[in-house]
């Protein structure tokens, strides 16, 4: 199906609902004024956009269309309560303006989810309903506060809720995944994967009582899933810091002294880069000291060399820069190390001048900070 025609079925499904709306409208007891007939319009539209969410949910939790589409759904809903609560407030002009943009913002979603649905090969027919002509005992009032559906599940208390359990679960899948590596690598994870096993066990409940219409049960399960991922989250980024740790020090970086917590206040405030660049220089500063060794720290300075390359390479701004010069300071140590056995016999005040300018170039490039 092309753009035109997708929007020409939105354009289409736009037009029943307003015409049932009206027609229905105007026919029931009580005269209603324009406000109150858009209202009522977007409120079946709103119902429709939740029913074909519903039905794409499932199919399609990690896709790009289908978060624009929980965008504009978010979006629709809030014009729409604006235009009841001007309506409330007896301010019908901008009652009708906000639930025009109601209308439009729900047409969007109707346009990309029939998008969405020709890509994954489903149907809405189970949504047809919505459409349907409303039952001659409900009258205008309903639609002042919200035109009801017999089911919870396409009310607007059932969707957040069921999409935000679906998306804690996801984030299990994710941290599980992390769990699995970092296990891999020698790390006990196996608190962390109880927590999360708790915590997939309440979701699931939280889904089944949702689907009952058991919203409050249901969303108790899900605070208390959430609380466990929270903890179970600390676990693995802890377990993360100690293997960040551990390749620091592959890398040929002095980590004597180095806390996990340090580790992780860096990662959290994404200054991890600086941080490591922080690290190259001290840990240059602290080889250069010890000139009598020089020539045994040769294969760890050819490991600094090579993690500020990547670095470099990665690395934008005034990091790459820094990254270039610190790469070039630990060339030049490189090569006074490579000469520190000759010079030692020679010229050993020489050595010891060229490694104390190269340790003070380091400690002037690290600023004087202590790092994040």
């Amino acid at each position: 199906m092309d753009m035109v025609d997708s929007k020409k079925i939105t354009l289409g499904i736009i037009a029943i609902v307003l015409l049932a709306t009206m027609a229905y409208i105007y026919s029931a007891p009580q005269v209603t004024t324009p406000a109150e007939s858009l209202i009522a319009s977007a409120g079946r539209l709103q119902q429709l956009v939740y029913c074909r969410n519903q039905v794409l949910q499932n199919l399609s939790q990690n896709s790009q269309l289908f978060t624009q589409i929980v965008n504009l759904t978010t979006t629709g809903d809030n014009y729409l309560a604006k235009a009841k609560q001007y309506l409330n407030l007896g301010n019908a002009t901008q009652a009708m303006q906000y639930a025009v943009l109601a209308l439009r913002t729900y047409g969007q979603a109707l346009d990309l989810q029939e998008k969405l649905r020709d890509t994954l090969g489903t149907s809405f027919a189970s949504c047809r309903a919505v459409l349907a002509p409303q039952q001659a005992n409900l009258t205008a009032n309903l639609y002042r506060n919200r035109v009801r559906n017999e089911t919870c599940k396409w009310s607007q208390d059932f969707y957040p809720q069921y999409v935000a359990i679906n998306v804690s679960l996801q984030r299990i899948n994710e941290l599980e995944s992390i769990a699995s590596r970092a296990a891999s690598s020698g790390y006990d994870t196996s608190n962390a994967t109880r927590l999360l096993n708790q915590a997939r066990q309440l979701l699931q409940e939280a889904q089944s009582l949702a689907s009952n219409c058991l919203l409050n049960e249901s969303a108790h399960r899900l605070a208390e899933a959430r609380k466990l991922i929270g903890q179970a989250t600390s676990e693995l980024a802890r377990a993360g810091a100690m293997r960040t740790i551990a390749e620091m020090r592959r890398n040929g970086l002095d980590v004597n002294g180095t806390s996990v917590g340090e580790v992780m206040r860096a990662l959290r405030a994404r200054k991890f880069e600086e941080y490591l660049l922080n690290k190259t220089a001290d840990t240059l500063l602290n080889v250069t000291r010890n000139v009598p060794g020089l020539e045994r720290q040769r294969n760890r300075l050819r490991l600094l060399e090579q993690l500020l390359a990547r670095i470099q390479e990665r690395a934008k701004g005034t990091h790459r820069q820094l990254a270039l010069q610190l790469r070039e300071l630990v060339q030049e140590a490189i090569n006074l190390a490579e000469k520190a056995p000759e010079m030692a016999k020679n010229n050993p005040g020489e050595l010891a001048r060229q490694a104390q300018d190269i340790g003070n170039r380091a400690r002037q490039m690290r600023g004087g900070s202590r790092g994040p």
